[in-house]
């Protein structure tokens, strides 16, 4: 059975999360928040891509008793699928984000991340388009055997159900706006707080989440100086305490560094950099 990667919106998708995850951790900023950004543009807000990708997540996010209840609710994704999605402009939309891709990232090393619902995403990508070639009676069983036993065996679904309180109270997206149209945004920063939980503070995260999901610059400019604020007061408050010449040195670049950050346009990828090491110095701080 053949697959074409470039144009399954569900492993798309799940590619350019990774993509984002790796560039961060590449110490990348401006990278990562590029392919967001393309992420966004063309999962969360009204496109062809984001209507398609809401029937991919149904599938991949959602469970079923029994063969019977699988096979109706793939049936019913394929008609929703056909009446709601416009093949054509379905088609225009990811010839354009494939060629963005190429702007941004090498787009063959790209399509070659592997992720682990690849096969799932393939299978039910190939049953939307069924008719687009030709499958024998065994390929036909074998395809829908692999959708219906990921409806009753669904793991992922388990594992954002459980997530799901935490979730929700840190974010404030609630189950009702998932299904209403961010799914994709709220699964995106679910994974990007999962692969870096280990790694960086909740305060840390909150930075970044809030950097790459904000829309409207000067709202995210506002909250930032607010936060800056803030940040300031409690080093300079410390700072009182502190006899040690070299870390008061320190002190006082990261001081006027974040208070140039509030005279700038914008926020940039190095302003947000030097937030993230000026809230790891702060909490280094407490320890004296």
């Amino acid at each position: 059975m053949k697959h074409n990667k470039q144009k399954n919106v569900g492993v798309l998708f799940e590619i350019l999360n990774h993509a984002v995850l790796t560039e961060v951790s590449k110490n990348n900023p401006t990278k990562a928040h590029k392919l967001f950004s393309l992420l966004k543009e063309n999962f969360v807000k009204s496109t062809e891509i984001s209507k398609a990708y809401k029937i991919y997540s149904q599938f991949l996010y959602s469970e079923a008793r029994n063969y019977y209840f699988a096979s109706r609710f793939v049936e019913n994704l394929k008609k929703e699928f056909n009446t709601t999605v416009e093949s054509e402009k379905l088609g225009a939309e990811l010839n354009i984000l494939m060629e963005a891709l190429s702007q941004v990232t090498n787009k063959k090393e790209l399509l070659k991340i592997k992720i682990p619902n690849y096969k799932t995403l393939a299978s039910f990508h190939i049953k939307l388009h069924e008719g687009d070639q030709y499958l024998t009676s065994r390929e036909t069983l074998q395809l829908d055997e692999s959708l219906f036993e990921h409806l009753i065996e669904n793991q992922e679904a388990k594992r954002v159900r459980e997530r799901r309180g935490r979730f929700e109270e840190e974010t404030n997206f609630s189950l009702e706006e998932a299904q209403t149209g961010k799914l994709s945004l709220i699964l995106a920063i679910q994974k990007f707080d999962e692969a870096y939980k280990h790694l960086l503070t909740k305060e840390q995260k909150n930075y970044l989440v809030k950097y790459y999901t904000s829309s409207d610059k000067k709202e995210f400019k506002k909250w930032i100086c607010e936060k800056v604020d803030s940040l300031l007061d409690e080093v300079s408050d410390k700072a009182l305490t502190i006899e040690d010449e070299k870390i008061k040195e320190k002190i006082s670049l990261v001081t006027e560094k974040l208070q140039g950050i509030a005279k700038q346009p914008a926020v940039t990828t190095s302003n947000l950099k030097d937030i993230l090491l000026s809230v790891e110095m702060k909490d280094k701080l407490k320890l004296f």
